[in-house]
């Protein structure tokens, strides 16, 4: 009987911690740099970071994807990843129409750990276009593949929302 109401109240305890915004003050994300995305950018010696790049812009590393080119120019990728942002959950931090760059904080569901993702969309030629983009974890030494999921499915609805608009425009 004592286990259980000891489970009980440690359960409402979390749960008030948790919903109550706590959670977000005790595990706070910080302010990286801007990212710049080249060869020489550094990176985690940890595995809890993700890569989407192309065209060099990335320095060598075991988890990165090359990033497909859209039919649509950069200023019309970035405008579909500013269409995207908030449905993933995320506040965006920092936002540069010039440098076609965004970045967002997301946290995860359940414990609130902070992750930080920078999209830049980048011109490959007049109407196509590269994203460039760079998941990662502030706490913990691996994401269980959190970013690269994030990361996929953002590739995914970018293909389905860029998909034939060369053609209409």
């Amino acid at each position: 009987m004592l286990i259980m109401w000891l489970v009980a109240v440690a359960g409402l305890t979390f749960a008030g911690v948790r919903f109550s915004g706590l959670l977000d003050s005790m595990l706070p994300a910080g302010e990286p740099e801007v990212t710049r995305f080249s060869p020489e950018m550094p990176l985690p010696t940890q595995p809890n970071f993700y890569l989407v790049c192309g065209g060099g812009h990335c320095p060598p590393a075991i988890r990165k994807i090359e990033s497909p080119v859209f039919p649509v120019s950069a200023t019309q990728l970035f405008s579909r990843i500013e269409e995207l942002v908030p449905t993933m959950g995320g506040k965006v931090t920092y936002r540069n129409g010039e440098t076609l760059h965004i970045r967002f904080v997301v946290r995860s569901t359940i414990f609130r750990f902070p992750d930080w993702v920078d999209l830049q969309a980048s011109p490959v030629e007049d109407n196509s276009s590269q994203l460039l983009a760079y998941s990662r974890s502030v706490y913990g030494g691996d994401d269980f593949g959190a970013n690269e999921k994030r990361l996929e499915k953002l590739l995914a609805r970018l293909d389905a929302l860029t998909r034939g608009m060369s053609i209409r425009q």
